[in-house]
Order: structure tokens, then sequence, then C-alpha cells
């Protein structure tokens, strides 16, 4: 990442900031909405765990070290998570704004990782243009 220049420098770690942001927040709400707020009825806490939190755990390594191709996977994976809040909301209206929180972390998430790969990959193409120009 040297030759990408100092503005486009700032505007991966302010992206990546707000994909960590929506990450880690997407993360502590599932925790909290499966463990306190809306426990399920049905399976055990540790199952429901398992399924529906441990896919966010896949891209967490990816993430933390800037990881291109990680941001962009994981900007699928976060629409997941979106269509599970707007079920959420819709499946317990006594506590539709714990579905609605995922939604909007979900969706910080989704912005984050999209903002991130579009401005590494501007960032590449005007590297490469430079290289092509000095030879």
């Amino acid at each position: 990442m040297s030759e990408i220049n100092s503005e486009k420098q700032k505007k991966l770690i302010f992206y990546q900031n707000i994909a960590l942001t929506g990450y880690f927040s997407l993360f502590l709400i599932l925790m909290l909405n499966i463990v306190w707020l809306i426990p399920s009825i049905h399976f055990p806490t540790a199952l429901v765990l398992l399924v529906i939190v441990s896919p966010l755990l896949f891209p967490m390594r990816g993430l933390l070290n800037s990881k291109t191709y990680t941001y962009q996977w994981a900007s699928f994976l976060s629409l997941a998570y979106f269509a599970h809040g707007i079920s959420e909301i819709s499946a317990h209206p006594n506590s539709w704004y714990a579905g609605l929180l995922e939604t909007i972390a979900a969706v910080i998430m989704y912005l984050g990782c999209i903002l991130y790969a579009r401005v590494f990959k501007q960032a590449m193409k005007a590297s490469k243009r430079r290289i092509k120009q000095n030879k």
C-alpha cells in the first residue's frame, strides 16, 4: 500500500473504520439479541449463537489486516444479516428495535466494506497508470 497517495490512504482508513464499526456493532448486537433480548424458546442458546454469529468470525482476520478481497466478500455476508434483521423486525413486534439495530449495523458494515474496496481499486488503477507513464 506504499504506492497509494496520502489522500487515498486517509479514505481507506476512514472506510475501514466504518466497516469495522459496523462489523463489531453487528457482532455485539447479535450476541445481545440472542442471549438477552430475544432468547430462543425452541433451540439452545449455544446452538443459535453458533449458527448465527459464527459466520461473522470468518472475515475478522482479513478485515483487521486490511485484506481487500475480504472486504469484498464480507459485504455480501452483511447482506444476509440485513435480511435477518428485517425478518427479526417482523417476527418480534414487541422487540422490533433489536432487529432495527441489527439492520442498521449490517448497512454500516456493507457501506464501509464496499467503499473500502472501491477506493482501494481506484488507488491501484491510478498507481498502475503512474507506473506506465514513468516507463
